[in-house]
């Protein structure tokens, strides 16, 4: 099964997505997927921020801190969790603020405030990775240099990943993939095999190099 991505913005085949999705349960970050929070749907507390350690978060005590100080301002029970792909123009465009307002807080940027509030909607608010998705999914010279890992906080560039997500969810080439694919892992979202898959094939294309000895 092959897999679109690039939302007809800049088109990039993934063959063999069902073995990209078999191959993603090894890593640390199909562990964050299957996590079930203890902690309430609508607020963000500390214990929060511990999942995303298994989706390679660099959270320090900064961000914790953030958490305790300005978690409780979040407006997160104004949005109800609904698919990505059925969400309209103005729940995209909150959802966008919403992930850009917890972004600016210390220590924070897209990819850390998402990784967070997904486990709070984990059928509307995908995982935005500094590397994986800004880097390379929405970067048309990504596999002629290496990925950027900059730090994205900016509003628009936000609202057009989840664009760019929600397109590729429901484009005409991938309609008869997806159904199959996440018949192969039913307790998960389609924003959570659409990750799957396409870190996947990402870390194939730009695999970590070795630490060096010490």
């Amino acid at each position: 099964m092959n897999l679109t991505y690039g939302a007809t913005k800049i088109d990039r085949i993934v063959e063999n997505a069902e073995q990209m999705l078999a191959g993603y349960r090894e890593d640390s970050g199909y562990r964050y997927l299957l996590h079930q929070p203890s902690t309430p749907a609508d607020s963000v507390l500390l214990e929060d921020l511990a999942v995303t350690l298994l989706v390679n978060s660099q959270v320090g005590w900064r961000a914790a801190k953030a958490v305790q100080d300005r978690g409780p301002e979040l407006q997160l029970a104004s949005i109800r969790d609904e698919p990505l792909a059925e969400a309209s123009a103005d729940v995209k465009g909150r959802v966008a603020a919403l992930i850009a307002d917890v972004a600016l807080w210390p220590g924070f940027g897209a990819s850390t405030a998402t990784k967070m509030l997904h486990k709070k909607r984990p059928n509307l608010i995908p995982i935005l990775d500094n590397q994986a998705i800004f880097g390379a999914y929405m970067n048309p010279r990504w596999l002629e240099s290496k990925s950027s890992q900059d730090t994205v906080k900016g509003r628009a560039a936000i609202r057009e990943a989840l664009e760019w997500i929600a397109t590729d969810l429901v484009r005409d080439e991938n309609r008869g993939v997806w159904p199959t694919l996440r018949a192969l892992e039913p307790e998960l979202t389609a924003i959570q095999v659409f990750d799957m898959v396409w870190w996947q094939f990402f870390r194939y294309k730009e695999p970590v190099r070795p630490a060096s000895p010490v």
